[in-house]
């Protein structure tokens, strides 16, 4: 941990439980993101991640092991694999327990690389020839480096953490199969195509890590790797009209513009009770959807009638 966290707070900061912006929260909805850092965190009451989390988590694990460590890749594989099945399903989420099944029990080949295995394992293979061509030619690879960019008008920086650090910005991206609830499958899963372009919320996290590295870089190219059981793709700021400067300078105003209204919103608060008041609970959204009931009751009781 490094001292990018141990810098001088605003008094709403502090009162609000709320230290740092994070480029991969900037989609969620404010009444989750504020319930989760002003009252779910400081109750200590946590909603565990789903069977996706974990094997995008054991997949990134993965990398870091055979791609920056040069650690055995069989033997790697064998920790990923350990990793996933500490997975308890969520027994609130039924559809957990069936995408668990999907992810680490069936079977599949591959129509792009021709290689055949398990729907993990073979995401994870991918997602290394991927990786591998994304870091080809770098005399240093590191991973798990904290970058923090500070933004005009903003009291609270910017924090997250890089996948994969070269010369260039490497982010690592997995996809898993979706369950059929259609009964037109025989699989009984749905594997969605790997994007034919860079997804807008990849493209803010790539941007916030390229302004990082430009503070000590003119020229920070930008590899962003997808990878499922199908095969693999590698987008590269250099022919990537959607990571290019102008396309990731957007990127940053609107995580910027996202972070200035949740911080007005903090500091014109005196209370907990009033900044909720200034948010509607909304447990439509997808984003809330696997939530254990103990963390909607909180929720509810929480917010303000």
């Amino acid at each position: 941990m490094t001292d990018i966290f141990d810098a001088e707070l605003p008094g709403w900061s502090e009162k609000f439980n709320f230290p740092h912006h994070s480029p991969s929260a900037s989609g969620r909805p404010n009444d989750l993101e504020f319930f989760e850092k002003v009252i779910a965190r400081p109750a200590k009451v946590w909603s565990p991640a789903g069977c996706a989390m974990r094997a995008g988590s054991a997949a990134h694990k993965f990398i870091n092991e055979v791609v920056v460590h040069n650690q055995d890749q069989g033997e790697a594989m064998r920790h990923a694999v350990s990793t996933l099945d500490e997975h308890k399903p969520l027994e609130h989420f039924p559809d957990d327990n069936t995408k668990f099944d999907i992810i680490r029990n069936l079977e599949y080949k591959s129509d792009v690389t021709e290689s055949e295995g398990g729907v993990f394992e073979l995401t994870l293979e991918h997602l290394l020839m991927g990786s591998r061509e994304a870091v080809q030619g770098a005399n240093k690879i590191e991973c798990d480096q904290w970058a923090s960019v500070e933004m005009p008008g903003l009291k609270l920086p910017y924090i997250g953490q890089l996948d994969i650090m070269t010369g260039s910005v490497v982010e690592l991206k997995t996809q898993w199969p979706t369950i059929d609830t259609s009964g037109k499958s025989k699989r009984g899963f749905k594997i969605n195509s790997l994007p034919a372009k860079p997804k807008q919320p990849h493209v803010e996290q790539c941007a916030l890590y390229w302004a990082w590295m430009r503070q000590q870089a003119d020229n920070v190219p930008i590899r962003l790797v997808y990878a499922n059981c199908k095969g693999f793709r590698v987008f590269r700021s250099e022919d990537c009209e959607e990571l290019s400067p102008a396309r990731l300078n957007d990127a940053l105003e609107h995580l910027r513009v996202v972070a200035q209204t949740r911080e007005k919103m903090m500091e014109r608060s005196d209370t907990i009770k009033e900044l909720l008041e200034l948010v509607q609970l909304d447990f439509s959204h997808w984003m809330w959807r696997d939530k254990t009931p103990e963390y909607k009751n909180l929720a509810e009781q929480s917010w303000p009638t």
